[in-house]
């Protein structure tokens, strides 16, 4: 059902604004966004459910600062998330109501939005929000032999937060709906490791350590002293392996999907996930979207599909390795996730010095497809608890 995206408010000043806010609330804007469309700035304050948006006027032109020259300083419009926006367009259209412009157009902290007049909502203006496709770009960092493709969000203020990805993944297929969840509470840096995404592979073979290391020089550079952690599948055995070796760079970690319990089983069922002829035969269409997000995603697919094959001899370091740290971690599942059982979460979480578990409803280990609400609604709860 449609909830309350933001609140937005007409401001002449939105740094005051902010420190007002701050006065009252004890936050800050956690991001500003210029919509050149509108002549408008937009700045972001979490508010729990709801965000607070500050609209401050571009120049003389566009409606925010007629808005202002009318009414002055106040509430602007009420805003509703909405699974279709189009949809949501045409129902409204159809129903007697008069949207403002022809469809929806872009807007800001990547949505997709139209308004009502208030003449025709009791006074007030009503939004419309749907999420857009997400369109990120990395900020390339130097490390040795490669580059690390990283996609920043969130004030720098707040506390920095490391997403990482599965297998064969990436953050514009994987971890980037979370950045956007995310960012309102937590300054993000989500990591494409090497070979993956916008990454280059660099000349060493593929391994945990390898992938760790593409970490410690994210931190390093961005000189970001210690973080929080998320990782999803092969990202949360990174986080967990990243703890164990660099304890003090690591203050709470969340993992969710993670396994560390290789049988040949598993690595059949993984393997059938990373043949690229039989993905290709079965959607063709797969391999060019594969292809817009990976360098190679087929030479990808088939060095991650090797490179599993040999997780069943590593299961007992892992088990080692999760048994040995020391930072508090978050476990989380689907109750029916279709490539591990439950009970490899319930097995990590035993080895686990210092962990708590969250079973979620789903049926997918594909991270688009879990809870994603509920789930950065379970990760932002651990990750903030002092």
């Amino acid at each position: 059902m449609p909830r309350l995206e933001h609140i937005g408010i007409a401001v002449d000043d939105a740094d005051a604004v902010a420190t007002l806010y701050h006065d009252l609330l004890k936050v800050l804007p956690y991001k500003a966004e210029t919509v050149a469309a509108q002549h408008v700035r937009t700045h972001f304050i979490d508010a729990g459910p709801a965000k607070l948006e500050l609209l401050e006027a571009i120049g003389d032109d566009g409606p925010i600062s007629g808005y202002l020259k009318k009414r002055g300083e106040g509430l602007h419009h009420l805003a509703f998330q909405v699974e279709d926006v189009d949809a949501t367009f045409e129902r409204v259209h159809e129903a007697g109501y008069t949207p403002l412009g022809e469809s929806p157009t872009p807007g800001a902290d990547g949505k997709r939005i139209f308004f009502l007049h208030p003449k025709q909502t009791h006074g007030v203006l009503v939004e419309f929000c749907g999420s857009a496709p997400i369109r990120l770009e990395p900020q390339m960092i130097d490390a040795d032999d490669r580059e690390i493709a990283v996609y920043r969000a969130g004030a720098q203020h707040l506390p920095p937060l490391v997403l990482l990805h599965g297998a064969a993944g990436c953050t514009t297929l994987e971890t980037a709906p979370l950045l956007r969840r995310l960012e309102r509470q937590f300054q993000v840096v989500a990591i494409d490791v090497r070979g993956h995404g916008a990454s280059t592979a660099g000349t060493g073979p593929v391994s945990f350590d390898a992938f760790s290391a593409d970490v410690l020089a994210v931190l390093d550079v961005l000189e970001i002293d210690n973080a929080h952690l998320f990782g999803f599948s092969m990202g949360g055995n990174i986080a967990l392996g990243f703890a164990q070796q660099h304890p003090g760079r690591v203050r709470r970690i969340a993992a969710h999907g993670a396994n560390v319990t290789w049988t040949e089983k598993l690595v059949r069922s993984m393997q059938a996930r990373l043949d690229p002829d039989t993905l290709t035969a079965r959607n063709p269409e797969l391999g060019d979207r594969l292809s817009r997000h990976h360098g190679d995603w087929q030479e990808l697919f088939q060095q991650m599909h090797e490179w599993v094959a040999t997780l069943p001899k590593q299961t007992p370091r892992m088990r080692d390795m999760a048994s040995s740290i020391q930072r508090p971690v978050l476990l989380t599942c689907v109750d029916r996730d279709d490539l591990f059982p439950l009970d490899a979460t319930l097995t990590l979480h035993e080895l686990l010095p210092d962990a708590r578990l969250e079973i979620l409803r789903g049926s997918h280990h594909a991270l688009p497809l879990s809870p994603l609400d509920r789930l950065e609604a379970t990760i932002s709860d651990w990750l903030l608890t002092s």
